[in-house]
C-alpha cells in the first residue's frame, strides 16, 4: 500500500511542478519569448550546418568496413576464378584386378575363396604376363 502512496503523490508531484512550469512560461513578456524562439531557431541552424562535417567522420568506420568486404568478395573471386584445375591422374591400369576380388568376396564362402586365391598366385602372374602386362613381383 506504500508503493500506492508514493506513486499518488509522485503524480500530485508531477501535476503541482507542470503548473507552475506553464504558469511561469505565461508569465514571461513577449519580448523574452522572442529572443528564447530566436536563440532556439539560431542552435538548431548551427547544429543542422556542423552536421555534415560530423556526419561524414562518424560514418568512416562504416565506410572502412564496407571496403575491407568488398576486397574480401572481389579477392575470393579472383581465387575462384583462376585457381588451378585439380588432376588426380589416370586409374590405376590394374582396376580390372579389383573387381575380380569382388567379385570372390561377395559370394557366402569369402574364406575359401581368399585360399584358393592365395593357392594359385603363380596361374595369375602367368596369365598376367602372357595377356602382356609386366611380371608381378
Amino acid at each position: 500500500m506504500s508503493e500506492e502512496n508514493s506513486g499518488l503523490q509522485r503524480t500530485l508531484l508531477e501535476e503541482r511542478s507542470r503548473e507552475l512550469f506553464q504558469d511561469s512560461v505565461e508569465r514571461i513578456d513577449m519580448r523574452t519569448r522572442s529572443r528564447l524562439t530566436r536563440a532556439r531557431h539560431a542552435a538548431l541552424e548551427a547544429a543542422l550546418d556542423a552536421r555534415p562535417a560530423r556526419a561524414w567522420f562518424m560514418r568512416m568506420p562504416v565506410l572502412t568496413s564496407a571496403a575491407g568486404v568488398a576486397a574480401a568478395m572481389v579477392l575470393g573471386l579472383s581465387l575462384w576464378v583462376h585457381a588451378p584445375a585439380v588432376h588426380h591422374g589416370a586409374p590405376p591400369a590394374d582396376a580390372s584386378n579389383f573387381e575380380d576380388l569382388d567379385i570372390v568376396a561377395s559370394s557366402d564362402n569369402s574364406q575359401d575363396n581368399v585360399e584358393m586365391l592365395q593357392d594359385d598366385l603363380d596361374f595369375y602372374a602367368w596369365a598376367e604376363k602372357t595377356a602382356g602386362g609386366e611380371p608381378a613381383a
